[in-house]
């Protein structure tokens, strides 16, 4: 029997996290290969959730009724839910390790929660 295959999808908010963090290194440290690699290697973290994505802790909370897994990427931390229904991996944010990303999560939830209900 062969490993499942998930879809990988990246959400709106993760690609900003992306955006913004490779602005910050372009920005600050004038280095366009490190910010491609940096980009590079997120995508490269999200292409591995493929197989085997609950492989990962979770990071106690749930959106729309699906647990929130942490992956951690180098200094950076993905995190996403899945559905095994569709087979598909989301990737909700990619935070810098070292932000209050608990926080951070806790307020995403909430206004998306927001949004959802409008």
């Amino acid at each position: 029997m062969g490993n499942k295959k998930y879809k990988v999808l990246i959400t709106d908010s993760a690609k900003m996290d992306i955006k913004e963090k490779k602005k910050y290194i372009l920005e600050h440290f004038k280095y366009r290969e490190y910010a491609n690699a940096f980009s590079q290697n997120i995508k490269r973290a999200a292409k591995q959730l493929d197989t085997f994505p609950t492989g990962y802790n979770t990071a106690g909370f749930q959106y729309r009724g699906y647990d929130i897994y942490i992956k951690p990427q180098d200094s950076q931390l993905l995190f996403y839910t899945v559905n095994e229904e569709t087979a598909t991996v989301t990737i909700l944010r990619v935070l810098q390790d070292g932000m209050d990303w608990q926080y951070i999560i806790r307020q995403w939830i909430e206004q998306h929660r927001r949004r959802d209900s409008t």
